[in-house]
């Protein structure tokens, strides 16, 4: 296991999961240049104890400031907004400028770009992993499925981890525990199919396994808890321990602007189980929440 102190680390993209990366790897005694447009948490991460440069990761503008002497990069950049535009630009031409940052800085270390299991297609409630044919089924899987392509391809030097991730959740993000506080009697969509998730906290530990791992292998490695659940079975335990009327589904898909379903994806989600053993056989990783049971119980316990 790689002792991470005194590392420096280059963290592009500080929103939910970059912050809570600059904050672990600070304690951890590494060194952190962190990139964003947000102002509000480039503040954050510069009280943390991180170096901090505002722009946008798709532009060159933060390659100086990186420097030529970065042991680890993660590339967490979300979407720049304005539809699909955003996400091209956010992600195919975020990793275009980072592989043109590492070829001209002579970077030859691991770099982690996280990606997400959208780019998994429809297996019908089967479960796939990292083997399986990729055929999204919209244009924003897609578009991420190009965009590991390019990291993978245009790292030259480095090694390059890509971690698909599943559906995240956490401190400041459970949408689905909110909107069945409000005791509705029907929620939009559909309750059978599988969901795949993975508490914060998880990811985080995920990507500091992947900096420690002494030998790991460049590819793809997918990010999710244990126990894929049908969502209809996750609504009803929540609202059994929230003490609330079980909703019917609409079968039909939001179209009240609150909906968690990403942008491009229409009619029924993907139906799938995904599987987390790769990422378990290459480091030592698992997660701590292992189910949705695990990790709502304790977000209900912090209150």
């Amino acid at each position: 296991m790689t002792d991470l102190a005194g590392k420096c680390l280059l963290v592009l993209g500080c929103g939910y999961l970059g912050t809570r990366l600059v904050d672990e790897a600070v304690s951890r005694g590494m060194r952190v240049k962190a990139v964003s447009r947000n102002l509000d948490t480039l503040a954050e991460a510069r009280s943390i104890g991180a170096d901090v440069f505002e722009g946008m990761v798709d532009e060159a503008g933060w390659h100086e400031f990186a420097g030529s002497e970065v042991d680890f990069v993660v590339n967490c950049v979300s979407s720049a907004g304005g539809g699909l535009a955003g996400y091209r630009q956010s992600y195919i031409g975020g990793n275009e400028s980072l592989c043109k940052w590492a070829e001209q800085s002579g970077f030859e270390g691991r770099a982690i770009y996280t990606s997400s299991v959208s780019v998994y297609g429809d297996a019908g409630g089967d479960w796939v992993d990292e083997d399986s044919d990729c055929d999204p089924s919209n244009e924003r899987g897609s578009l991420v499925r190009e965009s590991e392509a390019v990291f993978l391809d245009g790292l030259w030097k480095g090694t390059g981890v890509v971690l698909r991730l599943a559906g995240l959740y956490g401190p400041g993000r459970h949408i689905m525990l909110n909107r069945l506080k409000e005791g509705p009697g029907e929620l939009p969509g559909w309750g059978d199919y599988y969901l795949n998730l993975v508490r914060i906290e998880d990811v985080v530990s995920a990507v500091r396994a992947c900096l420690e791992a002494v030998a790991l292998t460049e590819g793809i490695y997918t990010v999710v808890d244990d126990e894929p659940a049908l969502k209809q079975d996750m609504v009803e335990w929540l609202a059994g321990t929230l003490g609330t009327p079980v909703p019917e589904f609409s079968g039909r898909a939001d179209s009240s602007g609150r909906a968690s379903r990403r942008l491009g994806e229409t009619g029924r989600p993907a139906n799938r189980r995904i599987s987390n053993a790769k990422l378990k056989r290459a480091v030592e990783w698992k997660p701590y929440f292992a189910s949705f049971r695990e990790g709502f119980s304790d977000l209900l316990e912090r209150g």
